[in-house]
């Protein structure tokens, strides 16, 4: 699944005014805080290809689509749906359109009462997650995305690994969840994992889980391998402080953290359950910590990050001044709301600054991350974004604005705000 569980730290939102940016800019000191995503891009000059703006490209080519639609490039396909976003929608539509013409070659409808949360790619198809509008059980649907011809169903909420396989999430407050491993060229189950109450966690690596961590109410924690459900080891960690579930149980750089003493929580080693660190939870309930390129990031209510050594729990760097971050390739990405910047995850010291850009794209290909930036005379400037290299690219001008856009490698797909998508012929 191209999209599922993605890496993506609360990215946030950054408003423009109608300016024409340089697409070069010198390099600015960063601001403090969150460092990792500012730091890294403010320290490195950004010299944007193509700096003259390019000339406008071919008439688009409208498809309907409600505001806040999903949509995704997939197999020469866009394909749209309501989605949970959606405004005055049902949510029960998912078409296929052919790019770059635009031309619908199908429609799938969900039951009556079920609405679309979300479209992801999964071993060549394409696979729609929808939930009924009462009580009951996600449900993930896998078309042939060229015909929309379902393959296969399979309730849950689905989890793409690293290793191309596809999990799925039945969660149950009493205890009695599940999580399962499917084919995904057939749908067979391949073997199943009761859920403990408080859910799972994965280890992650670039290209999703690689192992699933279970821990149980009495302190048990059992890893498993996430291709073949094989148990890799299992141990302890004190019991939960309430004897029903733990509050909190997380799987970050490497480190198990679970609540201990109530306002704190301790990190232990996945590999050896070994204690490593503890640190109060502050404000309670108002934290939340997040992997930052082998770092621990920690996030609150207010804004920015503290990055923690996961060895120690000791503070490395702190910055105030970023809405968001998201690793990628090594590196962070931060979103400020003035601009894009690449920091070295280690030290929150900027690497390079991209400029003044609004990124979009991380639902549709991380490798084809787009930025946007508003232009005089009502116009877009789109740049295809390479994190790994500190370089933007210039795609297209575009007339009007847009929400959000996805880049197929020949054409630009865009959703207007209001609603409405187009398709913009732009070449590789």
């Amino acid at each position: 699944m191209a999209a599922a569980v993605s890496p993506v730290i609360e990215l946030g939102e950054m408003r423009h005014g109608d300016e024409a940016d340089e697409l070069a800019r010198a390099p600015l000191r960063p601001p403090g805080r969150l460092a990792r995503v500012a730091a890294v891009c403010c320290v490195a000059l950004l010299t944007l290809a193509g700096a003259t703006s390019p000339a406008r490209p071919p008439a688009g080519v409208r498809v309907a689509a409600p505001q806040g639609a999903v949509f995704l490039v997939l197999a020469g396909r866009l394909v749209v749906a309501d989605g949970p976003g959606a405004v005055g929608q049902g949510g029960r539509v998912v078409t296929g359109h052919r790019l770059p013409g635009g031309e619908p070659v199908w429609r799938f409808i969900l039951p009556a009462g079920d609405h679309v949360l979300g479209l992801d790619a999964l071993a060549g198809g394409l696979l729609v997650t929808s939930s009924p509008a009462g009580a009951g059980d996600t449900v993930s649907t896998l078309l042939d995305p060229v015909t929309g011809v379902v393959r296969w169903r399979q309730t849950g909420y689905p989890v793409s690994t690293a290793s191309g396989g596809v999990l799925f999430e039945t969660p149950r407050a009493s205890g009695k969840g599940t999580v399962l491993a499917v084919d995904p060229a057939s749908g067979a189950v391949r073997w199943s994992l009761p859920l403990p109450t408080n859910g799972v966690s994965y280890r992650m690596d670039d290209g999703g889980p690689t192992q699933i961590v279970l821990v149980a109410p009495d302190g048990r924690v059992e890893v498993h391998d996430a291709d073949s459900g094989a148990l890799v080891h299992a141990g302890r960690v004190p019991p939960a402080t309430d004897r029903l579930s733990y509050r909190f149980t997380q799987v970050v750089a490497d480190l198990l953290l679970v609540d201990g003493a109530p306002g704190t929580v301790t990190a232990y080693g996945l590999d050896q359950l070994d204690r490593r660190w503890s640190m109060p939870l502050e404000p309670p309930g108002g934290v939340w910590f997040v992997e930052c390129a082998g770092m621990v990031c920690v996030r609150d209510q207010v804004g920015g990050v503290r990055a923690l050594d996961p060895a120690t729990g000791r503070l490395s760097w702190v910055d105030d001044s970023w809405l968001g971050l998201a690793p990628i390739g090594g590196r962070l990405l931060g979103v400020g709301p003035e601009e894009l910047s690449v920091l070295d995850p280690a030290t929150g010291h900027p690497v390079t600054r991209l400029g003044r850009w609004r990124p979009t794209g991380f639902g549709s290909d991380p490798i084809r991350l787009l930025g946007l930036r508003r232009l005089p005379g009502d116009r877009t400037l789109v740049g295809a974004l390479d994190v790994a290299a500190g370089e933007v690219r210039t795609r297209a001008v575009l007339p009007g604005s847009w929400n959000e856009c996805a880049d197929s490698g020949t054409a630009l797909v865009c959703l207007r705000p209001s609603g409405g998508l187009m398709i913009w012929p732009v070449g590789p």
